[in-house]
């Protein structure tokens, strides 16, 4: 099996595993699923160099030590030191949802008739909010199309969204039934725990209305 036709069964997976962990209301799942930016710390997601540091570490620099600081060319071709590093750390907020700052692998999400969430702490808020006033969702997914570039994923997908809200005050039974139709785009990056999501995107498809179907009939 090529390691393509691997990674895309892997993506695959992590995509259905994010739409389960929805339906049985797991916001520890959901959170798990999501990337967190220290997944990236070293720069990729494979664990290893990113390919514009192992770019700048084959430049033909001078190896031998500048006079005046001490450090070698090939240290200033690389970039961040050690305290760069941790200078970073402060980038991520401690809420426990891990916001980021400017210049952090933020993710992004959109909820149909939401506008646009960044930042760990908004995204997972609103997964929060959503499953605190759901009762009941189930996806039936089609259309699923996915794609690899190196260490990023695209999935495309039709949801087919059945969903109940809470049950009435005085009653057992769930509150009514609403049918769905939404399309999602979901981008993953590959971390050394495995695909991540790094941004989703939904919206509703518009059913046709009678009225149009009548305008286009030839008269």
């Amino acid at each position: 099996m090529t390691r393509a036709r691997t990674d895309i069964e892997q993506v695959e997976r992590a995509n259905t595993a994010f739409y389960e962990a929805l339906e049985r209301g797991d916001f520890d799942a959901v959170t798990d699923l999501w990337l967190d930016p220290a997944d990236l710390v070293d720069g990729t997601g494979s664990g290893g160099p990113s390919s514009l540091t192992t770019a700048l570490s084959r430049l033909p620099v001078d190896l031998e030590d500048d006079e005046d600081s001490g450090t070698t060319g090939a240290a200033e071709a690389v970039g961040p030191t050690a305290d760069d590093s941790d200078d970073g750390a402060d980038d991520f907020g401690d809420d426990g949802f891990g916001d980021e700052t400017e210049g952090a692998a933020a993710i992004s999400c959109v909820h149909p008739g939401w506008p646009v969430l960044t930042g760990r702490g908004e995204v997972l808020r609103s997964y929060a909010l959503i499953m605190a006033n759901t009762e009941y969702i189930q996806f039936f997914l089609t259309d699923v199309r996915v794609s690899v570039a190196a260490d990023t994923a695209l999935v495309t997908c039709t949801e087919n969204i059945l969903s109940g809200g809470p049950a009435p005050r005085d009653g057992d039974e769930l509150g009514p039934l609403v049918g769905q139709l939404v399309v999602a785009t979901n981008v993953f990056r590959r971390t050394c725990d495995g695909w991540k999501l790094w941004s989703h995107h939904a919206s509703p498809v518009l059913a046709e209305s009678g009225d149009d179907e009548d305008d286009e009939t030839p008269s």
